[in-house]
């Protein structure tokens, strides 16, 4: 099918025939230009990204000055002549080979190029505005910062405009960065992130209006089409990464009329060799001038010989892309690791006359078995966080009637006293994820976001990769508040990484204690307390078919204590008191993830079938649990009691009495899940929670 990519002019006002860049937009692309930086967007204060160099940071105070000039890191030309210097601005400029220029505006504004205040040879993105905000006890400053990604002949180095506001949008900040790429010399701007929030910390609508594009020498400009009033892409997710990224690419010379790019490759990462042959195709672009009427196609599997032939329904306008497939299917003859890569041999019967940006990759992965993934959503909020009720409705709404995942929440220490429940184990993974704002989530530990920003689609798409990990097992609360976790990790492929780490996490399934100003009044699948502590417990390499039993432990120390907020000096002291509001309301989440990549690789939840201290004090037993057919209910001093049992959504499933103070149900067709005993009678009310489990 055909996709109409936004279109855009390729050039705007005051373009004169001497300017020697075109422009290509890259719009909603949801990557960085050419992915080779894989850092996250965070403000520099955060630390989350080893390698940034500070060039400048300052708040509203600041006017328009230049950085000190740097050097280049490899070789670059701009406008087709050799530059080893360039120094930026906190106006929204790079400049090349020109020391500290004297040319400046008088103010933060969009000036529209050319511009006699903008200096000769400069790439702009000019609307930004140096701000700062408050936020606990960090004050965030505007930056512009440097950082050099990626291996020769092929970096690319990133100067970067954080955490800037801008006239139009009332509160907020957008961040924006001009990329200068190795070998090709492409430069790029990048849209990164722009949101928009009102007093209250709610979105608003408003956007930014940039002025984008490259001067080189007064009057001669190259802009972006719609400057100076380019409004950003995206403004209503606050989204860290750069899955919400748009990017205009500058690129030297005079645009080719038949330049086919193949952009990624339609294979699925993961294939059972039972359904080959597969179909090998790739989405196109048309950068050319002349729309692309016939092409031909060319793949190769792991460097072997090119497989080439004529796509069919082909037409592609410039600008335009289309997804093109290849006539011959390709048949995997065992199960391995495959590099498959597709390019255009012809467009429109002649060589595409572009070969840099032709051809794409993809690792494919040709397997015979896999488990159903059970993904994993960690939330981070607070009960003092007014953006965090909106963004835990949104998350609940999202996975209502879904069973394929594992939630925990974090509740962090911010803003203002944060919240009570917040322990050092919850410091420990915002520090893990570089967590320094709340809605935030991190979806098996690779998608990072707003948890208002969390979609179906997005659930569905992680929920759809396989797994090659099976988790089982069972857990246990004994007497005296010990919690013990038997595990099975069955790896359905060879893990070699050495970073792995096994982690089991206890969670209250609704909490109450914790309101405190945001309005909600219950909160979902609280971390209580990790296994045994936040670092988990470390994994060697794992072998396929090789079982991996584990056994964990944990025991709940003294009396409840209701911290007064999420300070470290309130924290509780797991060795004296914890925070379990409801002993019959707890899980083990179990997940698999490597450090260093932060991938989750499996997850799966255990609810806890306990018996409560009240329930155990008065002898009240239940057996066995998790049951899978027949389940038991004794209290030996009620000789006739009422008996009832409900799902968590209160739908009454049995309904009868004990007799001799037993009865027997036979749950075999009842769904898996957790349930509500309550037994009453004899002036005595005693409930617990039972689990089916098939």
């Amino acid at each position: 099918m055909k996709k109409t990519l936004l279109l855009l002019s390729l050039v705007a006002s005051s373009q004169l025939v001497s300017a020697q860049y075109y422009i290509i937009p890259s719009l909603n692309a949801g990557s960085n230009p050419g992915n080779v930086n894989p850092d996250g967007e965070n403000p520099y204060p955060a630390g989350a990204n080893v390698g940034w160099s500070v060039l400048w940071n300052g708040d509203a105070s600041a006017v328009p000055e230049y950085t000190t000039e740097q050097t280049l890191p490899f070789t670059f030309k701009f406008n087709g002549s050799a530059v080893t210097k360039f120094t930026a601005s906190n106006f929204g400029t790079v400049s090349f080979d020109a020391g500290t220029p004297t040319t400046k505006p008088s103010g933060f504004s969009n000036i529209s190029l050319p511009s006699a205040d903008i200096p000769n040879n400069s790439v702009c993105a000019l609307g930004i505005v140096p701000k700062s905000i408050v936020s606990g006890t960090t004050t965030y400053k505007s930056a512009v910062m440097t950082k050099t990604y990626g291996k020769s002949p092929n970096r690319q180095h990133w100067i970067w405009f954080n955490f800037f506001g801008e006239a139009n949008i009332s509160n907020g900040w957008t961040y924006w960065a001009v990329v200068l790429e190795e070998t090709t010399n492409n430069i790029h701007i990048v849209d990164m992130k722009t949101l928009c929030v009102d007093n209250a910390g709610q979105l608003c609508s408003n956007n930014v209006k940039m002025s984008l594009g490259i001067q080189l020498g007064f009057p001669n400009a190259t802009s972006v089409s719609g400057s100076p009033d380019v409004g950003a892409q995206q403004i209503a997710q606050n989204i860290f990464t750069s899955a919400d990224n748009s990017f205009y690419t500058f690129i030297q010379g005079n645009q080719p009329k038949n330049d086919l790019s193949c952009k990624s490759i339609n294979l699925k990462k993961y294939l059972m060799l039972k359904d080959a042959p597969f179909i090998v195709g790739a989405e196109f672009i048309n950068f050319g001038s002349a729309k692309v009427s016939t092409a031909e196609i060319g793949y190769s599997i792991n460097n072997g010989a090119p497989v080439v032939g004529s796509a069919s329904g082909v037409s592609i306008a410039s600008l335009e892309k289309q997804s093109l497939s290849s006539p011959s299917k390709w048949t995997p003859m065992t199960v391995g690791v495959y590099n498959v890569k597709v390019w255009p041999v012809k467009v429109n019967g002649v060589a595409d006359e572009k070969t840099s940006n032709d051809t794409a990759y993809v690792i494919v992965n040709v397997i015979d078995k896999f488990a159903v993934r059970k993904i994993l959503n960690e939330v981070f909020t607070s009960s003092t966080c007014g953006p965090c009720t909106p963004g835990n409705a949104n998350y609940l709404k999202v996975i209502e009637g879904k069973n394929n995942h594992s939630s925990i929440k974090y509740q962090v220490y911010w803003p203002g006293t944060g919240d009570p429940y917040c322990t050092q184990e919850v410091r420990d993974r915002t520090l893990y994820y570089a967590i320094n704002s709340v809605p935030r989530m991190e979806v098996d530990g690779a998608w990072d976001g707003n948890a208002s920003s969390f979609t179906n689609a997005l659930y569905d798409d992680f929920q759809s990769k396989p797994s090659f990990i099976e988790i089982t097992g069972n857990v246990s609360l004994t007497w005296k508040n010990k919690i013990s976790v038997n595990l099975s990790l069955t790896p359905l492929a060879a893990f070699n990484s050495n970073n792995l780490r096994l982690h089991a996490v206890i969670v209250e399934g609704t909490t109450y204690s914790n309101k405190k100003s945001n309005g909600e009044i219950q909160f979902e699948s609280v971390m209580k307390k990790m296994i045994p502590n936040s670092s988990g417990t470390g994994l060697t390499a794992l072998t396929k078919g090789v079982v991996v039993n584990k056994a964990l432990t944990y025991t709940f120390n003294g009396p409840y204590r209701l911290s007064n907020d999420g300070s470290t000096s309130q924290h509780i002291n797991h060795l004296t008191e914890n925070s379990i509001e409801t002993w019959n309301d707890l899980s083990v989440v179990v997940f698999v993830q490597d450090l260093a990549t932060k991938e989750v690789l499996q997850s799966a939840t255990f609810p806890i079938a306990m018996v409560g201290v009240e329930a155990v004090d008065q002898n009240m037993m239940l057996y066995p649990n998790p049951a899978n057919d027949i389940f038991t209910i004794e209290v030996p001093d009620m000789v006739n009691a009422n008996v009832v049992v409900t799902n968590l959504q209160g739908k009454l499933v049995y309904n009868g009495v004990l007799e001799s103070g037993k009865t027997r149900m036979n749950v075999a067709s009842w769904a898996e899940g957790v349930y509500l005993v309550n037994v009453s009678g004899d002036n005595k009310n005693l409930n617990s929670k039972i689990v089916v489990r098939h």
